[in-house]
């Protein structure tokens, strides 16, 4: 009798303490990367200060890594030191602590300097690996920080170096082990259906469920906002809710899921940034989204060439430099709206029944992608009539292609090919290649048109 009440002590005592830990395990772990190897430095130093002062609850971990360059920010308050290299931190409430790398991250030491190239994904892999290893959590957030022009971003000049991420890299460096419920994308212009698709779900690569991004030109967030509403006491927030009515609430992180805290994001980014655009992506839904575009594009190749041509000149774009002259931007970020492209497909009456009919397909696809968007159309951002929140703001790849660029003499897509391609680029300046997009349902032996990508080769060499 004595052991059976033994054994039912040992089993009570198992499940006490199996429910204590599983209240305390954290909820979230965010992962913020700062690439401040350039001029994206004089805000990073604010946004760790935003961080500190609003993370005031507990449920979730923040760890950062930083690199700093000279020449910019001169902030020895924010982390206690203006330092130029490589470091890692955890927040808390109002405080900081610098971190060793330990055995994935050995070149990080508290006691040494290291100057680390944040363009490398190998080290965006193990930042990543490390945070899940000595953090653990229910769910992840990763969030890349820095300057981004929609193929590449996060880039490092430092030490005779000119790296940088790009988007079809992380999904040829990066495991699905490094995977992520949302990946924040605080950097300029990488909002594109292209982009989106490197990240699909997905058993073998990287892959994110929910992505938040910018089309156009865009600012950094504001991180106190943001985490002053993760909160284990429930205090109701002092905004209206922008997508629906009432007040915006309160997420508790130990409890709070995916889809809620990347409403929140959107949300807060919003209210803070309201003259840009950004949008928050299912992106569950980039695989259907290819699929309706390359059925489109089989039934593109059979209509007149000047039809589609003229429509992409005219659909919405987003290049928008301040003092750049208009054809550099154009050449430089061909992108057009995915949802405006395809509605005024559907809505052309010089093409054939079934192509426009396969264009509204794509816009009911895309609208299932796009959860939330807006777009601010102030400051550096030209004025749009036609954006429809929740459809516009994400972009395709489709440049003005036959239009010269004159100071080469190249056509528009000679110079998009450069970067954006099926085959590996690496070894031109500042390109990769190796675009998913591209390659899936490519096939170049039999002479016709079977995605998007040969469709504008097409179009454009014909």
């Amino acid at each position: 009798m004595k052991n059976v009440f033994k054994i039912l002590f040992i089993i009570l005592f198992t499940l006490s303490t199996t429910t204590i830990h599983s209240q305390t395990d954290n909820g979230w772990t965010i992962m913020y990367y700062a690439a401040g190897s350039n001029s994206s430095e004089l805000d990073l130093l604010q946004n760790m200060d935003q961080m500190i002062k609003g993370k005031q609850s507990k449920g979730y971990e923040v760890i950062t890594l930083i690199d700093r360059i000279e020449g910019y920010s001169k902030d020895s308050k924010t982390l206690g030191e203006n330092f130029t290299d490589t470091k890692l931190y955890k927040f808390d409430d109002n405080s900081y602590q610098e971190l060793s790398g330990k055995e994935i991250l050995p070149e990080l030491k508290k006691e040494a300097s290291h100057e680390a190239n944040m363009g490398d994904a190998d080290l965006l892999k193990r930042f990543i690996i490390y945070c899940k290893k000595y953090y653990p959590a229910k769910h992840y957030m990763l969030i890349l920080r820095s300057h981004g022009n929609g193929w590449r971003m996060c880039p490092d000049r430092e030490a005779g170096v000119d790296d940088a991420l790009h988007s079809t890299e992380l999904g040829e460096v990066l495991s699905n082990e490094e995977s992520v419920d949302v990946l924040g994308l605080d950097v300029c212009s990488m909002a594109g259906l292209e982009n989106f698709y490197e990240w699909r779900p997905s058993e073998t690569s990287f892959s994110a469920n929910y992505i938040l991004a910018s089309a156009p030109v865009s600012a950094s967030w504001d991180y106190k906002s943001i985490f002053s509403r993760l909160q284990t006491d429930g205090k109701t927030s002092k905004e209206n809710n922008y997508f629906e009515s009432g007040k915006e609430n309160p997420l508790n992180p130990f409890k709070m899921t995916p889809d809620q805290f990347s409403k929140l994001l959107i949300e807060e980014i919003y209210d803070n940034q309201r003259w840009s655009s950004w949008g928050l992506f299912n992106n569950i839904k980039i695989t259907d989204v290819k699929l309706k575009i390359d059925e489109l594009a089989r039934l593109l190749s059979v209509e007149k060439n000047a039809d589609i041509y003229s429509i992409i000149e005219q659909a919405s774009g987003y290049y928008n430099e301040k003092g750049v002259e208009e054809v550099k931007q154009e050449v430089a970020f061909p992108y057009i709206d995915a949802y405006d492209f395809a509605q005024q497909i559907s809505n052309n009456q010089k093409l054939d029944q079934k192509t426009r009919a396969k264009a509204s397909e794509v816009c009911k696809i895309i609208d299932q992608l796009v959860l939330y968007s807006y777009y601010g159309g102030k400051g550096p951002l030209p004025k749009k009539s036609n954006f429809e929140e929740g459809k516009n703001g994400v972009y395709i790849i489709a440049p003005q292609g036959n239009k010269v660029y004159p100071p080469t003499g190249k056509t528009f897509w000679e110079h998009s090919k450069k970067w954006f391609s099926p085959y590996d680029q690496k070894h031109i300046t500042g390109a990769y290649g190796l675009y998913d997009w591209c390659s899936d349902g490519m096939k170049p032996e039999n002479e016709k048109v079977d995605n998007f990508y040969e469709y504008l080769d097409f179009l454009f060499t014909k």
